[in-house]
């Protein structure tokens, strides 16, 4: 074999260890570090100040609503004069809808503690009726009544309104709608901390408020 032949040949092999040399380095390289990875502890760090600053940001949280139907009659009447005479009666059909859940804004930094095992626990706000509301295009007078000597108040339909959405908001109440907004603000905040990063969540509700406006 010529001097040249033998040169290039010697080239090649160096070559080849080199490749092989590198290939090999890399490989362990990549190794070490997948290693790593797979028996790196995972830390978590959750700043519960940072939580409750999100959460209260939300203010009120609206998580149960009802459709309710009231008819309520109001009358003006005189003691000693019949009603066909002097008498004003108003009968008011009234539909509406009612909204309660939770004052986040509430939400105090006692209220979320963390437990040894990890887990984030959010005392709520108690529920309460947040909205009551009546619906103008069903609600109507369906029965009117005025003595034949007297005029008809103006204002009683307003004040029939009144009623009729406080006799809404306590029909709500007395169908369930403060405790089953309790349940649903639960699960609502519980998936609100999931999308902020924490993993295990529990809610424990307070008791619910007398209803209002």
């Amino acid at each position: 074999m010529s001097r040249r032949g033998i040169a290039v040949a010697a080239i090649t092999v160096a070559l080849v260890i080199g490749i092989t040399f590198v290939g090999a380095w890399y490989v362990l390289r990549q190794t070490r570090q997948v290693a790593t990875e797979v028996f790196k502890p995972h830390e978590e760090q959750i700043d519960l100040t940072a939580l409750v600053t999100r959460v209260r940001a939300l203010n009120r949280l609206e998580t149960a609503s009802m459709r309710v139907v009231h008819v309520s009659t109001i009358t003006q009447s005189y003691e000693f004069v019949p009603n066909a005479m002097a008498g004003d009666e108003l009968t008011f059909l009234a539909a509406g809808d009612v909204i309660a859940g939770i004052d986040l804004s509430q939400l105090k930094q006692e209220d979320i503690r963390r437990e040894l095992d990890g887990t984030v626990v959010v005392r709520l706000p108690p529920s309460q009726v947040l909205v009551t509301r009546i619906d103008n295009r069903e609600s109507r007078v369906i029965n009117r009544k005025t003595g034949v000597f007297r005029r008809a108040d103006m204002n009683l339909e307003s004040r029939a309104r009144q009623y009729a959405e406080q006799g809404i908001r306590s029909e709500a109440v007395k169908k369930g709608i403060l405790p089953l907004a309790s349940q649903n603000a639960e699960v609502k905040v519980a998936e609100l901390l999931h999308m902020f990063g924490v993993q295990r969540v529990r809610c424990e509700a307070a008791q619910a408020l007398p209803s209002r406006g």
